[in-house]
């Protein structure tokens, strides 16, 4: 038999198509990885015709079983051909031409994550964290190609040439090892083009995402100082369950609250006379560093919201860092009432006054998921030209991510991989699936259907990959 030179994934080198060979039905049914693996993505297969949810779901196996995704005649050369008697055109029109319902995928993968929330810790606040991401690309063909402004200066350069993806995650409460953690899990990424604006982009992300959570008592969007303004502030206003907490810039205008009226004829004043931040504060040090809070006015919301400074040098302004938080740390105290304890890890009992600082601090999640997803995933070896391609291929990535995230703790069989790295429950996921679609195709060549069955009714005493994990 072929195998691939990175040994990705078994060469399975005469086609069969996967719905008429008698075998398939088998293969779902006995198969118990990939039987999983379709009843986790069958919500998303069901919003697709039978013949696209059938490739689609076999490009998500793919992403799974192979180390590297460099392209779509890649993963068709050393997965696809060996299982779907499909053309390679039938992959590259299905990504590129069909209109994926992204919007609706990205509902799914929210109602999933929400699912994923235990009954005691219903009441606790959930996160929605938005920021972009930059990807390199050599090569002027592709749609979308930009030169953009790089502010981590990669190849050391301020400028960058590729592509602008707009990402959205979501973070929900989980208990792990009787402490309660946050999991966060990728929802989509949107492509962004020279005439299309970061902010509305972001909002389009936010209101379909809160079609879902318009009910959920507290959600709380963390965000860069890039995003609390223009479209994404009157999202913030338009849905009253969803506060935000972010980091803005340095230049923002802070004022007093409001003085009290006094009886006089005229309007009252909206804001109170202008604080400047480096002399107006008074700095307590914690740790390394200096941090002042003040409950303030600004140009950014018309109510009050709780303002947090910090520096490691009062001496230097330009290490100065502004948080603004349009929810008072009373309130979220009274969300995380009673589960002090299991928040161990937390301030939420030693210093209540720096909470919303503290739940900032969950905003890191999204970079962590952004260097998983370009390290470990190929995030950015797509080789797709049109925006439609770039960005189904994206997602399709993201979604097979987040399975791995999710399956842990959705479902029993993978239980035992609560603690491990995406990555790592995706090398034990991925040998699952060509040791199964390995016997498939032994099962498939046999001489009879009658020996086919008698094979896979052994399959349930076979070694299956959870234990063949837990003995390695």
């Amino acid at each position: 038999m072929q195998t691939s030179s990175h040994n990705d994934i078994i060469m399975l080198p005469h086609k069969i198509n996967i719905e008429e060979d008698v075998c398939v039905g088998t293969l779902y049914q006995n198969a118990r990885t990939i039987k999983r693996l379709k009843e986790h993505f069958q919500p998303y297969i069901n919003l697709l015709t039978q013949p696209s949810g059938t490739k689609f779901f076999l490009i998500l196996l793919s992403m799974l079983s192979m180390q590297f995704v460099t392209s779509i005649r890649n993963i068709y050369r050393w997965f696809l051909s060996g299982i779907n008697g499909a053309s390679l055109n039938s992959y590259y029109y299905l990504l590129t031409y069909t209109e994926l319902p992204l919007e609706a995928f990205f509902r799914k993968t929210i109602k999933i994550a929400l699912s994923l929330i235990p009954e005691e810790l219903n009441g606790l606040p959930i996160f929605l964290i938005i920021d972009d991401t930059l990807q390199a690309k050599y090569g002027t063909h592709f749609e979308c190609y930009q030169t953009m402004f790089d502010h981590a200066k990669h190849n050391n350069t301020n400028y960058l040439k590729g592509h602008c993806f707009v990402a959205l995650t979501i973070s929900v409460p989980i208990i792990l090892e009787g402490c309660i953690r946050y999991l966060n899990i990728p929802v989509g990424f949107r492509l962004r083009s020279k005439d299309e604006n970061k902010l509305e982009i972001a909002s389009k992300m936010l209101d379909n995402a809160m079609s879902i959570l318009g009910n959920y008592p507290m959600t709380i969007l963390l965000c860069d100082s890039w995003y609390p303004k223009g479209a994404v502030r009157k999202t913030v206003m338009r849905h009253k369950n969803l506060n935000l907490i972010a980091s803005v810039r340095i230049d923002t205008s802070i004022f007093e609250l409001p003085p009290p009226r006094t009886g006089k004829r005229g309007a009252p004043r909206k804001k109170g006379e202008a604080i400047d931040f480096y002399t107006d504060l008074n700095f307590i040090r914690i740790g390394d560093y200096y941090i002042a809070v003040k409950q303030v006015m600004t140009n950014l919301f018309e109510g009050p919201v709780y303002l947090t400074v910090t520096t490691p040098d009062l001496l230097n302004r330009k290490a100065h860092r502004l948080f603004i938080s349009t929810l008072m740390p009373d309130a979220i105290r009274k969300q995380f009432k009673g589960y002090e304890t299991e928040l161990s890890d937390s301030l939420v009992s030693k210093v209540p006054w720096l909470l919303p600082l503290y739940l900032y601090s969950y905003r890191w999640a999204i970079e962590v998921c952004f260097y998983e997803l370009k390290t470990f995933w190929s995030f950015g070896l797509y080789m797709l030209r049109s925006k439609n391609g770039i960005e189904n291929f994206v997602n399709m990535l993201a979604m097979s991510y987040a399975s791995m995230k999710i399956l842990p703790f959705s479902d029993q069989q993978f239980s035992f991989l609560m603690n491990e790295s995406a990555q790592t429950i995706k090398n034990v996921v991925g040998d699952a699936i060509k040791q199964e679609l390995f016997l498939w195709r032994f099962v498939s060549s046999s001489e009879s259907y009658v020996n086919s069955k008698e094979i896979f009714d052994l399959l349930p005493a076979l070694d299956s990959p959870d234990k063949h994990s837990k003995a390695s």
